[in-house]
């Protein structure tokens, strides 16, 4: 149950490194004046530039398919699941949420962004379905 570890450590580092990013777009915007510290404190969207609020709302996706996603490895893990399907499909999951995060941080195309979006959001639902089927028949 190894190859379970690659994936979960794939989003790991794609979540730290749009923390990272989020964080020190605010950090130097705020130095620079560029932003006032009081909109960081309260969150004001408004009055924030939109490759900031971008970077911020991009590590927040990461806290919802993605936990989906590694509660079902864990549930692979658990009953002992370790098949080439499920392995492929882990990783495209893992290769859309990338494309996903690189949309909405640098290439800002929506129509691409919501593609990756959706087939991430698909492949996981297909994903969650399959599993409980084999374990409900």
């Amino acid at each position: 149950m190894i190859w379970i570890y690659g994936p979960i450590l794939a989003l790991l580092v794609l979540t730290f490194y749009l923390l990272i990013r989020a964080a020190t777009k605010r950090i130097v915007a705020v130095r620079k004046k560029q932003l006032n510290y009081k909109t960081v404190q309260n969150l004001d969207y408004r009055e924030m530039p939109q490759d900031i609020l971008l970077a911020g709302r991009s590590y927040d996706n990461q806290f919802q398919q993605p936990i989906l996603f590694i509660i079902l490895l864990g549930f692979l893990s658990f009953h002992s699941i370790e098949t080439l399907i499920w392995m492929i499909a882990a990783w495209s999951y893992v290769a859309l949420r990338f494309w996903h995060a690189f949309e909405h941080i640098s290439a800002r195309n929506l129509k691409r962004r919501t593609y990756a979006f959706g087939l991430s959001a698909l492949l996981l639902m297909a994903m969650w379905l399959t599993f409980l089927l084999t374990q409900l028949l």
